[in-house]
């Protein structure tokens, strides 16, 4: 929507409350129009609903179906797929991609950059966070629950380097320790035993977890094995709509996640050198 073309349908998400993320309505609004009508695909590829849209272009640059539907969507209309793993396509490439396929090859570029100076100008503000190292790891209340620790190759991380931060120099053999818990279809992650929340050595790490469980996160002793626990450098983000702007990563929710997750990053950075 940011290179001036609004859909004519999109797909809910499951993550934020209501199916639609608040930055993607915030555009919608600038442009000064409605929403556009929605579907869901937690069923499956929806493709009676998408012929009787009718679309002139399918964009699906960080979506994730079975290869047998491409077939089928071509024959509804151009369809423009993600070109490695599906919903974890870099917010830059997804950009360029979608730029070329409408014919706006300059104003992709144009806005990539401006999306490089938004993070700079922040991160200019927040000194702190320059250097910092950091752990990306999602977690949750239910009992024997490992904690989900995303690697390098996740959307989340790519985003947080962005701001300035680098990977922990733990990471690669956190990895080679743990079980992988994605496949082909989603961000790298692996599991870690919250047993072993010891050897989650960072600056800062970064927990999401859904909103209703951060209280019952914070006072139980699931996070307080984690290292940066004794500095207050834990930040705390809720998976339904922060960790959904960086893991679905576009210009407007990198632009929305450095208006939140940054501020929060840049507390946590703050306090590790205290």
């Amino acid at each position: 929507m940011e290179l001036g073309v609004l859909p004519v349908s999109y797909a809910k998400a499951t993550e934020p409350p209501g199916g639609t993320a608040p930055w993607f309505t915030n555009a919608v609004t600038a442009m000064d129009s409605l929403l556009p009508r929605s579907y869901s695909d937690e069923s499956g590829l929806p493709l009676m609903d998408l012929r009787d849209i009718r679309p002139d272009l399918i964009l699906a640059v960080n979506a994730s179906f079975a290869q047998w539907a491409y077939p089928d969507l071509v024959q509804i209309a151009p369809t423009v797929a993600w070109p490695g793993r599906g919903k974890n396509t870099p917010w830059r490439e997804s950009t360029s991609i979608v730029a070329r396929a409408l014919g706006k090859t300059a104003q992709g570029s144009e806005l990539v950059s401006a999306v490089e100076t938004t993070i700079h100008r922040a991160a200019a503000n927040y000194p702190t966070l320059t250097g910092k190292t950091f752990l990306v790891v999602e977690a949750s209340a239910a009992p024997g629950a490992d904690f989900i620790l995303h690697t390098r190759d996740s959307n989340a991380v790519r985003v947080i380097e962005d701001f300035g931060l680098v990977s922990s120099p733990a990471l690669e053999g956190l990895i080679a320790q743990a079980v992988p818990s994605s496949s082909d279809r989603g961000p790298v992650t692996v599991r870690w035993p919250v047993d072993r929340s010891g050897e989650l050595a960072a600056d800062i790490v970064v927990v999401s977890c859904p909103k209703s469980d951060q209280e019952t996160l914070r006072d139980n002793k699931v996070l307080r094995g984690i290292p940066a626990w004794g500095k207050q450098a834990i930040a705390v983000i809720t998976q339904e709509v922060d960790m959904f702007s960086l893991v679905a990563a576009s210009p407007t929710s990198v632009k929305w996640a450095v208006k939140t997750v940054m501020p929060a990053l840049a507390r946590c950075a703050w306090r590790s050198v205290q």
